[in-house]
């Protein structure tokens, strides 16, 4: 299965094995001296601020054998230039050896409860970038203008309502700012796809 056909709750904090071209070229621009390369595996983890990440825990070498990477380096790969490549979670693998680093990167980005009770609201999943699963599109209502859509990075919820920081500005004028917090919510539309609205 292909990165990009994958949901990210199926590997969020899994184990997992990724293997092509870029990929490879990738772990090859580390400078890891690895003769016969054929993938790497990786731990898989949301970064809050720069969305899904692998970070490398062994290559796998063309003789079957694997090459556990130096415990004193952090070898991070972002999702974008492996959304093509093919990944595989990894269940029977003995993760004592990465125990250590896993139990370090579960602690550096651990995120509040409100934001990791977010990450399980299916309803919108349409709305999540694909790369950065706390980041939602968000349209905006408001008396007068146009409905328009921006970026905001989820923060939390307020009981009944999310909400999240504007990341990207608009083309009208709704007297918000860059990095402000909105509440929104979510709203069927016509043809019954569910959106989230932050009514201004």
């Amino acid at each position: 299965m292909k990165l990009h056909e994958i949901n990210f709750r199926e590997i969020d904090q899994q184990i997992v094995r990724i293997q092509g071209n870029e990929v490879l070229k990738q772990l090859h621009s580390m400078n890891l001296d690895a003769q016969g390369l054929t993938a790497g595996m990786f731990y898989c983890y949301i970064d809050h601020e720069k969305g899904l990440t692998f970070e490398l825990l062994a290559l796998e070498l063309e003789n079957g054998n694997f090459l556990i990477a130096p415990k004193e380096y952090s070898y991070k790969l972002r999702c974008r230039p492996l959304l093509d490549e093919e990944i595989m979670i990894l269940k029977d693998v003995n993760t004592e050896v990465f125990k250590e680093k896993i139990e370090a990167i579960n602690e550096t980005y651990k995120v509040s409860e409100d934001i990791l009770k977010t990450r399980y609201i299916k309803e919108i999943d349409d709305s999540r970038h694909s790369e950065y699963p706390d980041d939602v599109r968000v349209f905006l209502l408001k008396k007068d203008k146009d409905p328009e859509a921006c970026w905001v990075r989820i923060t939390g919820t307020n009981g009944r309502k999310l909400t999240g920081k504007i990341l990207t500005k608009t083309m009208q004028n709704f007297d918000l700012e860059l990095e402000e917090i909105i509440e929104f919510g979510t709203m069927t539309m016509e043809d019954n796809s569910i959106s989230c609205v932050c009514i201004l």
